[in-house]
Protein backbone atom coordinates (compact mmCIF):
# COMPACT_ATOMS: atom_id res chain seq x y z
CA UNK A 1 0.00 0.00 0.00
CA UNK A 2 1.25 3.50 -0.85
CA UNK A 3 2.45 5.05 2.48
CA UNK A 4 0.86 8.39 1.57
CA UNK A 5 -2.47 6.65 0.92
CA UNK A 6 -2.11 4.99 4.30
CA UNK A 7 -1.64 8.38 5.92
CA UNK A 8 -4.75 9.73 4.20
CA UNK A 9 -6.80 6.71 5.32
CA UNK A 10 -5.76 7.22 8.92
CA UNK A 11 -7.07 10.80 8.83
CA UNK A 12 -10.27 10.18 6.90
CA UNK A 13 -12.67 10.86 9.78
CA UNK A 14 -14.59 14.10 9.38
CA UNK A 15 -13.85 15.97 12.60
CA UNK A 16 -11.83 16.02 15.77
CA UNK A 17 -14.37 17.04 18.37
CA UNK A 18 -12.38 16.67 21.59
CA UNK A 19 -8.89 17.30 22.94
CA UNK A 20 -8.43 13.58 23.60
CA UNK A 21 -9.36 12.68 20.05
CA UNK A 22 -7.04 15.33 18.69
CA UNK A 23 -4.22 14.00 20.87
CA UNK A 24 -4.95 10.47 19.71
CA UNK A 25 -4.88 11.56 16.05
CA UNK A 26 -1.59 13.40 16.56
CA UNK A 27 0.00 10.35 18.18
CA UNK A 28 -1.15 8.23 15.24
CA UNK A 29 0.46 10.72 12.87
CA UNK A 30 3.72 10.67 14.83
CA UNK A 31 3.81 6.87 14.80
CA UNK A 32 3.02 6.74 11.08
CA UNK A 33 5.69 9.30 10.17
CA UNK A 34 8.28 7.36 12.19
CA UNK A 35 7.47 4.32 10.07
CA UNK A 36 7.20 6.35 6.86
CA UNK A 37 10.77 7.69 6.95
CA UNK A 38 12.04 4.12 7.28
CA UNK A 39 10.40 3.38 3.92
CA UNK A 40 10.99 6.71 2.15
CA UNK A 41 14.42 7.33 3.79
CA UNK A 42 13.56 11.04 3.88
CA UNK A 43 13.68 13.69 6.57
CA UNK A 44 10.07 14.50 7.45
CA UNK A 45 8.73 17.48 9.38
CA UNK A 46 5.22 17.06 10.78
CA UNK A 47 3.86 20.47 11.79
CA UNK A 48 0.90 20.96 14.12
CA UNK A 49 -0.45 24.34 12.95
CA UNK A 50 -2.87 24.55 15.88
CA UNK A 51 -0.24 24.01 18.59
CA UNK A 52 2.72 25.67 16.81
CA UNK A 53 4.90 22.58 17.19
CA UNK A 54 6.83 20.41 14.76
CA UNK A 55 8.08 16.85 14.96
CA UNK A 56 11.17 16.06 12.89
CA UNK A 57 11.80 12.47 11.79
CA UNK A 58 15.10 11.41 10.25
CA UNK A 59 15.41 8.56 7.80
CA UNK A 60 18.70 7.78 6.08
CA UNK A 61 18.64 11.17 4.36
CA UNK A 62 19.29 12.69 7.78
CA UNK A 63 23.01 12.14 7.14
CA UNK A 64 22.78 14.84 4.43
CA UNK A 65 21.84 17.32 7.17
CA UNK A 66 24.24 15.70 9.67
CA UNK A 67 21.26 14.74 11.82
CA UNK A 68 20.95 11.94 14.33
CA UNK A 69 18.89 9.25 12.55
CA UNK A 70 17.98 7.29 15.68
CA UNK A 71 14.64 8.94 16.47
CA UNK A 72 12.71 12.19 16.24
CA UNK A 73 12.77 15.56 17.96
CA UNK A 74 10.15 18.16 18.83
CA UNK A 75 10.54 21.91 18.31
CA UNK A 76 8.27 24.76 19.45
CA UNK A 77 7.76 26.16 15.97
CA UNK A 78 6.21 25.21 12.65
CA UNK A 79 9.42 26.42 10.94
CA UNK A 80 12.40 24.07 10.75
CA UNK A 81 15.01 26.85 10.98
CA UNK A 82 18.05 24.54 11.14
CA UNK A 83 17.08 23.15 7.74
CA UNK A 84 16.06 26.52 6.31
CA UNK A 85 19.52 27.90 7.07
CA UNK A 86 21.01 25.31 4.70
CA UNK A 87 18.75 26.16 1.76
CA UNK A 88 20.00 28.65 -0.83
CA UNK A 89 18.30 32.00 0.00
CA UNK A 90 16.84 32.39 -3.49
CA UNK A 91 15.41 28.87 -3.45
CA UNK A 92 14.05 29.29 0.07
CA UNK A 93 12.25 32.44 -1.05
CA UNK A 94 10.76 30.69 -4.09
CA UNK A 95 9.80 27.68 -1.99
CA UNK A 96 7.97 29.96 0.44
CA UNK A 97 6.08 31.53 -2.48
CA UNK A 98 5.13 28.03 -3.65
CA UNK A 99 3.86 27.10 -0.19
CA UNK A 100 1.88 30.34 0.03
CA UNK A 101 0.29 29.64 -3.35
CA UNK A 102 -0.41 26.04 -2.28
CA UNK A 103 -2.09 27.15 0.95
CA UNK A 104 -4.34 29.61 -0.86
CA UNK A 105 -5.03 27.08 -3.63
CA UNK A 106 -6.26 24.58 -1.04
CA UNK A 107 -8.61 27.19 0.42
CA UNK A 108 -10.51 27.11 -2.88
CA UNK A 109 -11.08 23.34 -2.62
CA UNK A 110 -13.58 21.37 -0.57
CA UNK A 111 -11.96 20.20 2.70
CA UNK A 112 -12.37 16.51 1.85
CA UNK A 113 -10.39 17.01 -1.38
CA UNK A 114 -7.40 18.86 0.10
CA UNK A 115 -5.46 15.78 1.16
CA UNK A 116 -5.20 14.75 -2.48
CA UNK A 117 -2.75 17.56 -3.28
CA UNK A 118 0.97 18.03 -2.68
CA UNK A 119 3.82 20.29 -3.78
CA UNK A 120 7.07 19.23 -5.35
CA UNK A 121 10.18 21.30 -6.05
CA UNK A 122 13.96 21.10 -6.35
CA UNK A 123 16.02 23.24 -4.00
CA UNK A 124 19.73 23.92 -3.65
CA UNK A 125 20.79 22.91 -0.15
CA UNK A 126 24.14 22.69 1.64
CA UNK A 127 25.29 19.11 2.08
CA UNK A 128 27.66 17.78 4.75
CA UNK A 129 30.60 19.10 2.68
CA UNK A 130 29.03 22.59 2.74
CA UNK A 131 28.44 22.46 -1.01
CA UNK A 132 25.12 23.29 -2.65
CA UNK A 133 23.33 20.24 -3.99
CA UNK A 134 19.82 20.06 -5.42
CA UNK A 135 17.46 17.97 -3.33
CA UNK A 136 13.79 17.08 -3.56
CA UNK A 137 11.26 18.90 -1.40
CA UNK A 138 7.64 17.77 -1.09
CA UNK A 139 4.81 18.98 1.11
CA UNK A 140 1.20 18.06 1.79
CA UNK A 141 -1.45 18.24 4.52
CA UNK A 142 -2.57 15.24 6.53
CA UNK A 143 -5.65 16.51 8.27
CA UNK A 144 -8.14 19.36 8.39
CA UNK A 145 -9.30 20.75 11.72
CA UNK A 146 -12.84 20.14 12.92
CA UNK A 147 -13.69 23.65 11.65
CA UNK A 148 -12.48 22.78 8.16
CA UNK A 149 -9.11 24.56 8.38
CA UNK A 150 -5.77 22.93 7.63
CA UNK A 151 -4.24 21.29 10.70
CA UNK A 152 -1.36 18.82 10.21
CA UNK A 153 1.24 19.58 7.53
CA UNK A 154 4.19 17.52 6.33
CA UNK A 155 7.42 18.60 4.59
CA UNK A 156 9.68 15.93 3.13
CA UNK A 157 13.35 16.31 2.16
CA UNK A 158 15.19 13.67 0.16
CA UNK A 159 17.81 13.05 -2.53
CA UNK A 160 16.92 14.13 -6.03
CA UNK A 161 17.21 10.98 -8.12
CA UNK A 162 16.36 12.63 -11.42
CA UNK A 163 18.88 13.12 -14.20
CA UNK A 164 20.86 16.35 -13.91
CA UNK A 165 19.42 19.15 -15.99
CA UNK A 166 19.79 22.84 -16.59
CA UNK A 167 17.31 24.41 -14.23
CA UNK A 168 16.43 27.96 -13.30
CA UNK A 169 14.33 28.36 -10.20
CA UNK A 170 12.93 25.50 -8.15
CA UNK A 171 10.59 24.01 -10.78
CA UNK A 172 7.66 24.22 -8.36
CA UNK A 173 4.54 22.16 -8.97
CA UNK A 174 1.24 21.39 -7.26
CA UNK A 175 0.24 17.79 -7.92
CA UNK A 176 -3.03 15.93 -7.48
CA UNK A 177 -1.62 12.68 -6.07
CA UNK A 178 -4.90 10.90 -6.77
CA UNK A 179 -5.20 11.72 -10.50
CA UNK A 180 -1.65 12.72 -11.42
CA UNK A 181 -2.76 16.15 -12.64
CA UNK A 182 0.04 18.72 -12.41
CA UNK A 183 -0.25 22.49 -11.93
CA UNK A 184 2.97 24.36 -12.72
CA UNK A 185 3.33 27.31 -10.36
CA UNK A 186 4.68 30.48 -11.95
CA UNK A 187 1.93 33.11 -11.80
CA UNK A 188 0.59 32.67 -8.23
CA UNK A 189 -3.00 33.14 -9.38
CA UNK A 190 -4.42 31.98 -6.04
CA UNK A 191 -2.68 34.82 -4.21
CA UNK A 192 -4.04 37.61 -6.38
CA UNK A 193 -6.66 38.70 -3.82
CA UNK A 194 -4.55 37.92 -0.76
CA UNK A 195 -4.36 41.55 0.40
CA UNK A 196 -7.18 44.07 0.63
CA UNK A 197 -6.86 47.36 -1.26
CA UNK A 198 -6.13 49.16 2.03
CA UNK A 199 -3.44 46.64 2.96
CA UNK A 200 -1.82 47.20 -0.44
CA UNK A 201 -1.86 50.96 0.15
CA UNK A 202 -0.20 50.50 3.53
CA UNK A 203 2.41 48.11 2.15
CA UNK A 204 3.25 50.39 -0.77
CA UNK A 205 3.94 53.21 1.69
CA UNK A 206 5.98 50.88 3.90
CA UNK A 207 8.03 49.96 0.83
CA UNK A 208 8.75 53.66 0.28
CA UNK A 209 10.09 53.92 3.83
CA UNK A 210 7.11 55.81 5.27
CA UNK A 211 6.75 55.31 9.03
CA UNK A 212 3.46 54.28 10.67
CA UNK A 213 2.54 57.76 11.97
CA UNK A 214 2.98 59.29 8.52
CA UNK A 215 1.01 56.43 6.93
CA UNK A 216 -1.82 57.12 9.38
CA UNK A 217 -1.78 60.83 8.45
CA UNK A 218 -1.68 60.18 4.69
CA UNK A 219 -4.52 57.63 4.76
CA UNK A 220 -6.51 59.50 7.42
CA UNK A 221 -6.65 56.48 9.75
CA UNK A 222 -5.43 55.87 13.30
CA UNK A 223 -1.95 54.53 14.02
CA UNK A 224 -3.60 51.54 15.72
CA UNK A 225 -5.36 50.75 12.43
CA UNK A 226 -2.03 51.02 10.58
CA UNK A 227 -0.44 48.60 13.03
CA UNK A 228 -3.35 46.19 12.63
CA UNK A 229 -2.92 46.31 8.85
CA UNK A 230 0.81 45.68 9.29
CA UNK A 231 0.14 42.59 11.39
CA UNK A 232 -2.48 41.28 8.96
CA UNK A 233 -0.06 41.75 6.06
CA UNK A 234 2.70 39.77 7.82
CA UNK A 235 0.29 36.95 8.66
CA UNK A 236 -1.21 36.75 5.18
CA UNK A 237 2.18 36.76 3.47
CA UNK A 238 3.64 34.37 6.04
CA UNK A 239 6.67 36.57 6.73
CA UNK A 240 8.26 37.98 9.86
CA UNK A 241 9.05 41.59 8.93
CA UNK A 242 8.12 44.43 6.59
CA UNK A 243 11.14 44.00 4.29
CA UNK A 244 10.15 40.38 3.60
CA UNK A 245 6.53 41.48 3.17
CA UNK A 246 7.40 44.01 0.45
CA UNK A 247 9.65 41.54 -1.37
CA UNK A 248 7.04 38.76 -1.21
CA UNK A 249 4.16 40.98 -2.31
CA UNK A 250 6.24 42.27 -5.21
CA UNK A 251 7.09 38.71 -6.31
CA UNK A 252 3.39 37.81 -6.15
CA UNK A 253 2.53 40.89 -8.28
CA UNK A 254 0.39 42.33 -5.50
CA UNK A 255 1.88 45.83 -5.63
Amino acid sequence: MNPISKLEDQFSFESIDSLDKRKEALQEAIYTMKEFVKIDHSVAVLSDLADNKSYIFTGDFGSFFEMDTSGFLTIDSIWEEDIYQRIHPEDLFERNLLELEFFNFLKTIEPNERLNYATKCKIRTLNSKKEYQRILHRSFYLKNSSEGGLWLAVCLYNYLFEKKETLTGIDGKIINTKTGEIFYVDTYVNCINLLTSREREVLLLIGKGVISKEIADQLNISINTVNRHRQNILEKLNVSNSIEAVRTADALNLL
